[in-house]
């Protein structure tokens, strides 16, 4: 009886380690389709590409200008509870005018950083370009 009882944990056993093998294999082919498939921003390459589209590199080096740009993005950075993306949106700042360009996650996120902007020295204009990840926004 013994015997019977230490074989049937034995093949309990390894059916548990097999259907863990398995489990395992199916993340790991997750993870290799994942990183097979390229991102795909052709698109927005296309439209930054436009001479009068404000780019990251077009800001300007004035120390007014670069001020703003680290308050904003300090403030920006302090907020609790922003995404990544919106952690990560573009500050453009040239002649203390800012624009705001990428992706945040939904309104609330980017109406928080409006107001930051909105709430900054030194920013003379103003231009919201951040897009809201799920809504269709063709600039």
């Amino acid at each position: 009886m013994k015997k019977l009882l230490g074989l049937t944990a034995l093949v309990v056993a390894c059916a548990c380690v097999q259907q863990a093998t398995i489990a395992k294999e199916s993340e790991q082919e997750k993870l290799d389709k994942s990183q097979m498939t390229a991102p795909d921003n052709t698109s927005k390459n296309r439209r930054d590409k436009d001479l009068d589209t404000l780019t990251a590199d077009k800001a300007s080096n004035k120390t007014s200008d670069v001020e703003i740009t680290r308050t904003l993005r300090k403030a920006i950075m302090d907020t609790k509870g922003l995404s990544m993306n919106a952690q990560n949106v573009k500050i453009i700042t040239k002649n203390g005018a800012v624009t705001l360009r990428g992706p945040v996650e939904n309104d609330s996120e980017k109406a928080t950083i409006d107001s930051l902007v909105k709430g900054c020295n030194g920013v003379s204009n103003y231009t919201n370009q951040l897009e809201v990840k799920g809504h269709n926004s063709q600039r």
